[in-house]
C-alpha cells in the first residue's frame, strides 16, 4: 500500500506521518457524515480535519482514535502549521495518494488559495 508521508519538526525532533484513506475508512467516513467525501471534505472545518487525520492515519495504526487525531492536530499546530497548510499540504496530498483525485487538481487548488491571498493583501476591503 502506498502512503502519503509528511515530515514536520517539533522541539528539534524530526516526525514523519504516513497517510492513507483506505476505502473501508472512505465508507465509513461517508456513513458517519451521511454525504459524499468529496463533499465532506470540500468545506475545512476542525472537525473534518480531525476526522480525516482519524481515518488517514488508521492505515498505518489501525486502533487511531479520535483523541489521537485531535493530540496529533494540536501537535501539528504546535509544529507551526495552519489549518490551510494541513488542510492543503496534509489532507488533500493524501486524497491524491488515496486516489480521491489527481494531483494537477490539488497543484490547481493550492495555486487558486495562493492567489486569493495575495488578492486579500492588495484589497484587505473585499
Amino acid at each position: 500500500m502506498k502512503f502519503y508521508e509528511y515530515e514536520y519538526e517539533l522541539n528539534g525532533e524530526t516526525k514523519v506521518l504516513k497517510l492513507r484513506l483506505t476505502s473501508s475508512d472512505m465508507k465509513i467516513v461517508e456513513r458517519n457524515t451521511n454525504m459524499s467525501l468529496v463533499d465532506y471534505v470540500s468545506s475545512p472545518t476542525i472537525t473534518m480535519l480531525t476526522t480525516m487525520l482519524r481515518y488517514m492515519m488508521r492505515a498505518n495504526i489501525p486502533n487511531y482514535s479520535e483523541k489521537d487525531a485531535d493530540k496529533l492536530y494540536d501537535e501539528l499546530v504546535d509544529a507551526g502549521l495552519t489549518m490551510e497548510n494541513i488542510y492543503l499540504d496534509i489532507i488533500m496530498e493524501t486524497l491524491v495518494v488515496s486516489g480521491m483525485m489527481k494531483k494537477e487538481e490539488l497543484d490547481e487548488m493550492k495555486t487558486q488559495s495562493q492567489e486569493q491571498k495575495e488578492e486579500k493583501l492588495k484589497n484587505p476591503s473585499k
